[in-house]
C-alpha cells in the first residue's frame, strides 16, 4: 500500500508540474497549445540519451552520454524551450485562436512521425530505456529507498515551481498576460508588444513542461512514441479546467481530483470477460462527462482565479481602489 501511494504520489507531482506550465500558456496566455505534450516528450527524451549512456544493438540514438541526472534534466528543459521558440516564434507571429491550435498539433504530429521513422533520432517507435535509479550510486540509495527519494525531490521541484509560478502570477508579467488574454487590441493600445510577450509566455511553459518531461524520465526509467497519446494532453487540459484555469492552486488542486483522483479511482472498475478494453475506455468516458459537466454547471472551476478591477466605492474618480474580484476566465478560443 506505501508503495502505491508513493508511486501515485510521485506521478501526480510531475503531471502537476506539466499542468503549471500549460497553465502558463493556456490559463494565463489564452493560447490552446496542442503542441504542449511534444515539449513534454522532448524533455524525457532528452534526459534519457544525456544518461543511459553510448547505445547498443540493435538500439540507436543520438548522443549517449552519462552526464549526471541534474545537469541532464537542465539541458533537457533548454532543448524543450529552444522547440517552442521555434514552434512559437511561427505559430504565434500572425495566428490565433483555432488556427493557433491547427498549427500547434501539425507540430507536434510530425515530431510524433519524425521521432518513430527516424531510427537514428530516438530509437523509433522502440524508444529508449536504461534510466534506472538515476542518483541512486552517488546518494548510495537501494531500490526501496530511491523510491521515496524521487517522490521527495519530485515534491520539492514542484514546491519551486508552485511559488515561482505565485510570484509571476501577480507580476508585470502575469498582469500583462492576462490583459492579452482578455483583449489584445486594448492591451495593443495601452503598449503592449503582443507577439513578444505571448512568446515568452509559450516558451517558459515549454520549459515546465520539458521539466516535467524530464522527472517523468527518471520516474518511467523509459519513453517512446506510445506515451505521446491525446488522452495525456486532454488530461492536462481537464486539470486545469476542473481546477480552475489561471489559477496557480485550483491547477494543482484539479491534478489531485483528475490525475490522483479519477484517473486512480477508474483503474479499480471491474473487467468485463472478452473486453480487456473496457475499463480504459469507460475512465475516458467519465474524464468526458466530468468536463462537459463543468464546463456547462462550473466553467470558473472549484478555485477560480482571483482577479481585481477597478473600483471607485467613495465616487470620487480613485484609480488605485481594487476590489478583489473571483471569476473564471472566458473560455472561448475563436480566432482574434
Amino acid at each position: 500500500m506505501i508503495d502505491y501511494l508513493v508511486t501515485v504520489l510521485t506521478e501526480g507531482s510531475i503531471f502537476a508540474i506539466m499542468a503549471l506550465g500549460l497553465n502558463i500558456v493556456w490559463g494565463w496566455s489564452g493560447d490552446f497549445d496542442l503542441a504542449f505534450y511534444g515539449y513534454v516528450a522532448l524533455g524525457a527524451y532528452m534526459t534519457l540519451v544525456l544518461t543511459v549512456g553510448p547505445a547498443t544493438d540493435p538500439t540507436t540514438y543520438i548522443l549517449g552520454l552519462t552526464l549526471p541526472f541534474p545537469l541532464a534534466v537542465a539541458l533537457a528543459v533548454v532543448s524543450a524551450m529552444v522547440l517552442a521558440l521555434i514552434v512559437g516564434a511561427i505559430a504565434l507571429r500572425h495566428l490565433r485562436g483555432i488556427y493557433f491550435s491547427i498549427v500547434t498539433l501539425g507540430a507536434v504530429y510530425v515530431l510524433y512521425v519524425v521521432t518513430g521513422q527516424f531510427v537514428p533520432l530516438f530509437n523509433g517507435y522502440n524508444g529508449v530505456s536504461g534510466l534506472f535509479d538515476p542518483m541512486g550510486d552517488v546518494l548510495g540509495l537501494d531500490y526501496s529507498s530511491y523510491s521515496f527519494f524521487y517522490l521527495g525531490l519530485c515534491i520539492a521541484v514542484l514546491i519551486i515551481v508552485l511559488l515561482l509560478t505565485t510570484r509571476l502570477n501577480g507580476s508585470r508579467f502575469g498582469l500583462a498576460l492576462r490583459s492579452l488574454r482578455e483583449d489584445e487590441r486594448a492591451a495593443a493600445a495601452f503598449g503592449r508588444d503582443i507577439y513578444v510577450t505571448k512568446l515568452k509566455a509559450y516558451v517558459l511553459g515549454a520549459g515546465l513542461g520539458g521539466l516535467g518531461g524530464a522527472l517523468y524520465a527518471g520516474y518511467l526509467t523509459a519513453f517512446n512514441p506510445s506515451a505521446w497519446s491525446p488522452v495525456e494532453t486532454i488530461i492536462l487540459y481537464a486539470a486545469i479546467l476542473v481546477g480552475g484555469r489561471g489559477s496557480t492552486r485550483g491547477v494543482v488542486l484539479g491534478v489531485a481530483v483528475m490525475v490522483m483522483g479519477l484517473q486512480e479511482a477508474t483503474r479499480y472498475l471491474p473487467e468485463i470477460a472478452n473486453q480487456p478494453s473496457f475499463a480504459p475506455a469507460l475512465r475516458l468516458i467519465i474524464t468526458g462527462v466530468v468536463l462537459v459537466l463543468f464546463i456547462r454547471f462550473r466553467p470558473q472551476g472549484i478555485l477560480p482565479e482571483r482577479r481585481f478591477r477597478d473600483k471607485d466605492p467613495a465616487g470620487k474618480g480613485d484609480a488605485a481602489a481594487v476590489e478583489p474580484v473571483v471569476t473564471g476566465p472566458k473560455l472561448d478560443t475563436g480566432a482574434a
